[in-house]
């Protein structure tokens, strides 16, 4: 097998040696002088770099790094400035936050020893080598190989095809499918990954602990029965799903770093919905996560709560369970544009935050069309309520993506 600093890493290519010299002093030089990446500006910077003698390969990498690593301090923070991406490896990049709970759940199974299986550009590696963890990584791609070794020098770095290659003894193993074409477009189909997940299964399966990384959307049905999978989000974004081997069987959320069991005892046990009732003075959004593990019916049956309608994963209730965006429910309208304003303007409300579940709105136009200039924020929930189409002017019990409040 080819390391990092092995002859593998020597291909004759332009772009592995654009890359080469990316990662060495001249390139850093280059990119650290460059100011922080906007559009705007590119195409000057881009013929200043030119006028100073930089070729057109070594300008647009230099470039593409800056624009990649002003995007990244959102998720790897100050770090984001040291680190190197390339495109597709920066879209399936796994902030380090969230690495980090990859290597807790590692370490709480006894792991030691990682193998890291399709790295790209060793986001995961990283976070494994800062929890103390012994990282082998595989990746098959020399330049995204080339820059894991820059961003994770503590673990070993192998260019090596994984599937056609005896992967070393290890505790556990990570596997992370690609799971886009080669234009960028997100492939929606487990066995369309790269490998699929059939395979990813059976790899993972020669090791006593695995995690394999999947898409958020994965359908529960594609899951496998004895696996335990957690939906993770962040801010109320979500992020991935993550099915785990050797560690238990359910499905869960981590929200935040904290987790919820949603109470299957099987990874493709199918969901349990609840009856709804009628709407209360506080609406509910789960988080993202909650609502894709299938936990609903859990924090219903916990707090009390219960959906608006069949099949709508908005709840209502007299409290606010944890994991929920809450809104005080001020008025519940026949979804009428001027029935809205109407009772907007007697709510003392101008700027609105338009939501919608169960029903075809334009967020955006409607949330243009029914603001107005003063007047507290608020906001307009389209949903059925009671299977009969509603909009609902609510104020916002927490900030956006702010702690929940506990009931």
């Amino acid at each position: 097998m080819d390391t990092a600093d092995s002859p593998g890493f020597d291909a004759e290519s332009r772009e592995l040696a654009v890359a080469r010299w990316l990662i060495g002093a001249g390139g850093r030089a280059v990119v650290d002088a460059l100011p922080r990446y906007r559009r705007e500006e590119a195409l000057a910077l881009a013929a200043r770099l030119r006028a100073e003698g930089l070729d057109a390969d070594r300008t647009a990498a230099a470039l593409t790094l800056s624009r990649l690593r002003t995007r990244a301090t959102a998720t790897f923070g100050e770090r984001a400035g040291s680190m190197f991406f390339t495109a597709a490896g920066y879209e399936q990049a796994t902030r380090l936050s969230v690495g980090a709970l990859h290597a807790e759940r590692f370490l709480a199974a006894g792991a030691r020893r990682i193998v890291d299986f399709g790295c790209g550009v060793g986001a995961n590696s990283l976070a494994f080598c800062l929890a103390g963890l012994d990282v082998t990584a595989i990746e098959v791609d020399p330049v995204a190989a080339l820059y894991a070794a820059a961003n994770a020098p503590r673990a070993a770095v192998v260019c090596v095809d994984g599937l056609a290659t005896r992967l070393p003894e290890a505790d556990g193993i990570w596997l992370d499918p690609s799971r886009r074409t080669g234009d960028g477009r997100r492939i929606a189909s487990p066995e369309g990954w790269a490998p699929p997940l059939s395979r990813a299964l059976s790899i993972a399966g020669g090791f006593p602990v695995a995690g394999i990384k999947a898409a958020p959307g994965i359908a529960h049905d594609a899951l496998p029965a004895g696996a335990l999978v957690e939906w993770v989000s962040e801010a109320g974004q979500l992020l991935e799903a993550v099915v785990w081997l050797g560690v238990g069987a359910g499905r869960a959320a981590v929200v935040d770093g904290e987790a919820f069991d949603s109470g299957a005892s099987a990874a493709d046990e199918p969901v349990s919905f609840v009856k709804p009732r009628e709407i209360g003075p506080i609406l509910l959004e789960p988080d993202p996560a909650v609502i894709r593990s299938g936990g609903i019916a859990r924090l219903c049956e916990r707090y009390g709560v219960a959906p608006v309608s069949g099949g709508v994963a908005y709840l209502s209730g007299e409290a606010t369970p944890p994991h929920c965006s809450a809104f005080e429910v001020l008025d519940v309208l026949i979804p009428e544009v001027k029935r809205i304003k109407r009772a907007l303007a007697a709510r003392g409300i101008g700027r609105v935050e338009v939501k919608k579940r169960g029903t075809e709105v334009d967020v955006a136009a409607m949330a243009k069309k029914l603001s107005r200039r003063g007047g507290d924020p608020g906001v307009v929930v389209f949903s059925p309520v009671l299977g009969r189409g509603r909009a609902i002017v609510a104020r916002r019990v927490d900030a956006p993506n702010g702690p929940p409040r506990r009931a």
